[in-house]
């Protein structure tokens, strides 16, 4: 017994000096930036943080914004429904739908985000469908994503154990039945982080809209960027995206505690 306390406080003492470390080496970094790296602060000021410049112009941003949250939303939303749906297919294990749905997720994990987003918005006038240039974002980031979310909620629903699913069965309860009632509840705690992770690359994901002439924060940010002559405005849409993101963490953080009490419950 006193072997284990032992480990488990030179353990505590050992994080302890670490974290103190951490914070003693960050401090001296910080100290030598400011008073002995010789820095131009006056200059950095001006290119990064003049916000001066900038008075009399946020309200450009807030359009962009609520553009920004519109394709965020809706990408997250159908790139979470086409993920669970295929998920739910796969667990099925039909050869056939499970060779499909593979090389989808293939396909659309390898093609990076900018190219899906010009060859939607480009290619499809070509077989009639001829969506607007925010729509055909949503469509782009929809199709990227939900190849991820897939992974995501199948590796979730692997993890329940096989009991939980043979016991749902002897009791009648059928298989949509036992995987809305018996399996997504548990496989929730894996699910939460990884599928978080996503919905916020979604959301940082957006700034490419740019490229098919969407209004929204990285392109206004360049504009302004003209005009002023300082990458202020990013700085500034960084700290909008920051604003935007915290939540969305911490909801998840506290959804996966939630999730984990209901597992041991």
């Amino acid at each position: 017994m006193m072997k284990g306390r032992i480990k488990i406080i030179s353990s505590k003492n050992y994080k302890d000096i670490a974290y103190g470390g951490s914070i003693a080496a960050f401090l001296a970094l910080v100290i030598y930036v400011m008073f002995f790296s010789g820095a131009d602060w006056s200059l950095f000021k001006e290119q990064f943080l003049n916000f001066e410049k900038m008075e009399g112009r946020y309200h450009i941003f807030v359009s962009p914004l609520l553009l920004v949250l519109k394709i965020s939303f809706y990408s997250c939303f159908w790139a979470t429904a086409i993920g669970l749906s295929m998920a739910i297919i796969r667990n099925y294990n039909n050869m056939f739908l499970n060779g499909i749905i593979t090389a989808y997720i293939v396909l659309f994990r390898s093609i990076p985000a900018m190219v899906l987003v010009v060859l939607v918005y480009f290619t499809l006038p070509y077989v009639g469908l001829n969506l607007v240039s925010t729509n055909s974002v949503i469509a782009s980031l929809s199709l990227l994503f939900s190849a991820y979310t897939t992974e995501i909620f199948r590796s979730g629903i692997n993890s329940v154990d096989r009991a939980q699913v043979d016991a749902a069965k002897s009791l009648g309860i059928g298989s949509l039945q036992s995987m809305r009632w018996v399996i997504l509840p548990q496989a929730l705690r894996v699910i939460i982080p990884p599928l978080t992770s996503v919905l916020i690359d979604i959301l940082k994901t957006t700034s490419i809209a740019y490229v098919v002439g969407v209004p929204e924060l990285i392109a206004r940010a360049r504009q302004m960027e003209g005009v002023i002559g300082s990458v202020t405005p990013l700085i500034f849409v960084s700290f909008l995206y920051f604003l935007i993101i915290l939540p969305v963490v911490i909801f998840s953080s506290r959804l996966e505690k939630r999730s984990r009490r209901w597992s041991k419950s």
